[in-house]
């Protein structure tokens, strides 16, 4: 019997997809009709043959029906009212309608009972079964209520995670396409001045020129490189500058091989670098010194001696508030500035390619 009352409402539900919720809500709420019929027969209901097989064949046909309606009702009152801060006029509405239906059924039940155990209507069991129907509607709306919060708690989590991801890789994506173009500016000026003074140094300047422009146009897209990509790139940039300021300016890279193959983001070493020459005095008789170099807490340091000009250099360090917003999105160590007398520190976290996947993924 059991088995063709649920054959028959999968029938009914057929087109309809059947949540793990929708299922377990059905099998849970049998036990309460069994209650009922407790509270109706007492003793009689399991002592009594008769009594037993006509009361379990009426409730094994109300349960799936009855279940169908209010989770009908339900998701129709859900539609209503859909929102977190709508729990309130949602409650007070599901029990509103469910608990009249319940009684209803109660009472056909009850009806159906009596007269199919040949038996009087009796109608001092209507009140304790009606209080068991407000019962079980209190209890199970506060269940369909949590799981639907919980619900909806996780997918605003998953949402809000997606949004953030979206936004900081939006902003990544933004930051990574501001590369300084004043040295682009800067560079075909100084290959202007040496065609007319030196065509093989112009040569030798043009094609360290399109080294750097490769690279910059080959890694603009990628969240980090390689410590040794970077170097050579920095190397070509540093080619432009030495032919423009010739032994105004110095650069010292010592970046032991273990760390050749750790990250950081593209561009990083060159504004560095640019930020250098921006605001400090190059000339031969006291060059401007820039040194790249590791410390022993896995990080990479870039100093240059301190000559500020004479003129203050408008900057809204633009790029050094990018290096820095690009470690806070690629969720790394923050970024060290500590201007002095002397030196102009920057210090960077060396960023472990094994490490970075692992936590990625």
């Amino acid at each position: 019997m059991a088995k063709q009352t649920v054959f028959s409402l999968t029938n009914a539900l057929r087109g309809n997809k059947l949540t793990r919720y929708d299922v377990s809500v059905l099998f849970i709420v049998l036990p309460y009709y069994f209650i009922i019929a407790m509270l109706i027969w007492g003793k009689e209901y399991v002592t009594d043959p008769g009594v037993f097989l006509t009361t379990t064949a009426i409730i094994l046909g109300v349960w799936p029906a009855s279940w169908f309606i209010h989770s009908k009702a339900g998701y129709i009152i859900r539609s209503f009212f859909p929102e977190v801060n709508q729990t309130s006029p949602r409650v007070l509405v599901t029990l509103a309608i469910f608990i009249p239906i319940t009684i209803f059924i109660n009472y056909l039940i009850l009806v159906m009972c009596c007269s199919a155990a040949g038996r009087p209507y009796m109608p001092e069991k209507f009140g304790s079964i009606s209080l068991a129907g407000i019962i079980l509607n209190i209890i199970a709306t506060a269940v369909f209520e949590g799981t639907y919060l919980l619900k909806k708690w996780k997918a605003s989590l998953i949402e809000a995670e997606k949004s953030k991801k979206a936004s900081l890789q939006s902003e990544l994506d933004n930051l990574k396409s501001q590369v300084n173009p004043h040295f682009l500016f800067n560079s075909l000026n100084s290959l202007s001045a040496l065609i007319s003074e030196d065509q093989q140094k112009a040569e030798e300047f043009l094609y360290e020129m399109c080294k750097v422009y490769r690279y910059l146009l080959q890694n603009n897209e990628h969240e980090l490189t390689a410590i040794h990509v970077e170097a050579a790139f920095l190397k070509s940039y540093y080619y432009l500058l030495k032919t423009r300021y010739e032994s105004a300016i110095q650069l010292d890279i010592d970046i032991p091989d273990q760390y050749s193959n750790w990250q950081i983001p593209p561009f990083t070493l060159q504004m560095l670098v640019e930020n250098a020459v921006k605001h400090n005095v190059i000339m031969e008789s006291n060059p401007l010194i820039i040194q790249v170099y590791t410390n022993d807490n896995e990080e990479l340091v870039v100093r240059n001696n301190q000559q500020a000009k004479s003129v203050s250099v408008q900057s809204n360090k633009i790029g050094l508030k990018n290096i820095q917003r690009k470690y806070q999105l690629l969720s790394q160590r923050s970024v060290a500035i500590a201007p002095g007398d002397q030196y102009f520190t920057v210090t960077l976290p060396l960023i472990n390619p094994a490490t970075y996947e692992s936590n990625n993924h």
